[in-house]
């Protein structure tokens, strides 16, 4: 039995929670995201002297970013006098702003260091304000595409009586998964607002460093947005449904045994986007460092799955079709779903939908670790190619042996899979039906996940609105990671007492089952329906013989599922993967070996 919270013990924690957060704000003791706290404002006004009215409504030139905190609510802010509802647009983003190269190709500067055009409904609710839009937004711009996520509103006593705002975003590289994230701010009332402040000053990009700000004229059109209502409570639901919340600080006063800098340990803070570790229902989240300071918006901070995506999406769509349609479901073969399988001159004609998962469908060029990998990422098909022409490409490999011996890492493999998928999805659920969305509707909505989270990179086809690439494309906010990775390894597949996830799939991917390690990829280490796995026994000082299962992601995005039912993941971009220390310390929680 897997260690589970009852009803009893969840409102404990929670209302636990509700005071040591209040205490906390209070003691500004982290770079906790005030944007959840239960009372992160109050009547004492504010006063500043970094993004002040003057600057915000008269313009200044600014040789830098500023700090981070000047874009976030104050701990003295008052609550907001006027309700911001209707269209927010920049303007002249094109040839206004600063842009400071860091790390990268200076030649590609041109097309990277100005905004997309930006003109979205926003509404507000209790101090929130809530974009309209969530989720990958597709843009004209030629490099960028932008994530918006829900800032705050307030007011502060030198704003000559306007409200204030705030919102996180992120710019996603067009066709890619990286991402550099960044937050604007304004003043406004009921008419008028001030010019948009914006800055970038933190990404999860290993091939990109820059600073990106500058301050753009703006307009605001007041008028009442579409399904208001509506947004504003799901909005609120959405906070309600996240698991509880502590910053990483706090693990060491609840459980004094454990050595907090295990946490975050092994990867340089300039490299590191955020961290978390999750244990008996609470989400101890840490990092958001910026170059700038801390980030407002922690908790809304998106990072790119890049593979994580191969276990989070493709693996459980894969668990989510055997629990509807069958058991046989991994059997079925790849040629019977993409007759693009039969035309190239590897041969495909046993290679099951299991076998592609495992990455072990005998195509392959080179069996040394990455060489099949790098020549593929680095094809010009790959950025921005129709879905038939990376189907195609994929298909390329020739055959080196049968089905199921050996793994060889290929994101092709996963791009064919989840092809194969769609069809066979669209074979039994009608032609319009889409893998991508099927696993948003069965398990991400289930689970309470934000709508931020619920669009992927796509192909080229109709404006990047063709097929989902599977392999790779999510992005992620550390609540994400916390539900799928307690529905994996706390819930067994379980949503609300009903069984989401194939159970003997699940029990597989996790080491549960002897008789199904997936396949050996060196060192005694396995590879099982597009999951790691490593294994720890009593030479690595513990008592007993078991796995961690994890979920990697090129960067170095990494969900480590332990034993014990806790969850360590973090995301960075120096391509460090590492969980050793962390796992020590939550043997000390919750032994390891009492499962």
């Amino acid at each position: 039995m897997k260690p589970k919270i009852s009803k009893s013990t969840a409102i404990f924690i929670a209302l636990t929670l509700l005071s040591i957060l209040t205490t906390a704000c209070n003691r500004r003791v982290s770079n906790f995201d005030q944007t959840f706290s239960p009372n992160p404002i109050s009547a004492v006004g504010a006063s500043r002297n970094t993004l002040t009215y003057a600057q915000l409504t008269g313009g200044f030139e600014s040789p830098s970013p500023v700090d981070n905190a000047a874009l976030a609510i104050p701990l003295q802010a008052s609550p907001p006098a006027h309700v911001f509802e209707g269209s927010l647009e920049l303007l002249n983003e094109s040839s206004n702003g600063n842009f400071l190269l860091l790390n990268g190709r200076p030649n590609a500067t041109a097309t990277i260091q100005h905004l997309p055009d930006f003109d979205f409904e926003f509404v507000q609710s209790d101090g929130h304000l809530i974009p309209t839009q969530r989720g990958l937004i597709i843009t004209d711009h030629p490099y960028w595409n932008y994530i918006l996520e829900p800032g705050r509103v307030w007011q502060e006593d030198s704003d000559q009586g306007f409200s204030r705002a705030s919102f996180p975003f992120a710019l996603v590289r067009k066709g890619h998964n990286a991402a550099v994230n960044g937050v604007m701010t304004f003043v406004f009332d009921d008419d008028e607002i001030s010019k948009v402040w914006y800055q970038i000053t933190q990404e999860t990009y290993s091939s990109l460093t820059a600073d990106i700000w500058g301050l753009l004229d703006a307009n605001y059109q007041s008028h009442p947005v579409a399904d208001s209502t509506q947004i504003q409570n799901a909005f609120d639901q959405e906070l309600a449904d996240r698991i509880p919340v502590k910053p990483i600080e706090q693990l060491a006063e609840d459980y004094p045994e454990v050595d907090l800098s295990a946490f975050g340990n092994g990867v340089t803070p300039e490299n590191m986007t955020w961290y978390g570790f999750v244990i008996n229902g609470v989400n101890y989240v840490g990092g958001c460092q910026t170059r700038y300071g801390l980030y407002p918006y922690c908790e809304s901070m998106r990072a790119p799955s890049y593979s994580t995506a191969k276990s989070a999406f493709v693996s459980l769509a894969m668990m989510r079709l055997t629990q509807k349609y069958g058991i046989t479901v991994p059997e079925l073969l790849i040629k019977d779903y993409l007759p693009e399988a039969e035309i190239g001159f590897s041969d495909w004609s046993t290679v099951t939908f299991n076998n592609t998962l495992d990455m072990a469908t005998g195509n392959y060029r080179s069996p040394i670790h990455m060489i099949d990998e790098l020549r593929f990422i680095t094809d010009p098909i790959w950025f921005g190619s129709s879905s038939d022409q990376i189907i195609a490409e994929a298909f390329l490999w020739p055959s080196s042996e049968p089905p199921g011996n050996r793994w060889v890492y290929h994101t092709s493999d996963t791009i064919i899979l989840t092809a194969a998928m769609q069809n066979y999805l669209k074979s039994v659920e009608g032609p319009d039906s889409d893998i991508f969305q099927f696993v948003v509707d069965e398990i991400y909505k289930p689970l309470n996940m934000s709508p931020g989270g619920f669009t992927t990179l796509r192909t080229r086809d109709n404006n990047w609105q063709g097929n989902p690439y599977g392999g790779l494309g999510l992005w992620w906010i550390p609540d994400d990671l916390a539900k799928i990775g307690s529905l994996l390894i706390v819930d067994d597949g379980e949503i609300d007492g009903e069984q989401i996830l194939h159970p003997e799939l699940l029990a597989a991917t996790l080491q549960q089952s002897p008789n199904d390690r997936g396949v050996d990829r060196g060192r005694n280490e396995k590879y099982n329906n597009a999951f790691w796995a490593s294994p720890y026994s009593p030479s690595d000082g513990y008592d007993c013989e078991f796995w961690v299962t994890q979920m990697q992601g090129f960067s170095g995005i990494l969900v480590a599922l332990f034993p014990n039912g806790s969850i360590y993941y973090y995301a960075s971009d120096n391509r460090d993967f590492t969980w050793d220390a962390a796992l020590r310390e939550t043997d000390k929680i919750i032994p390891l070996c009492q499962f």
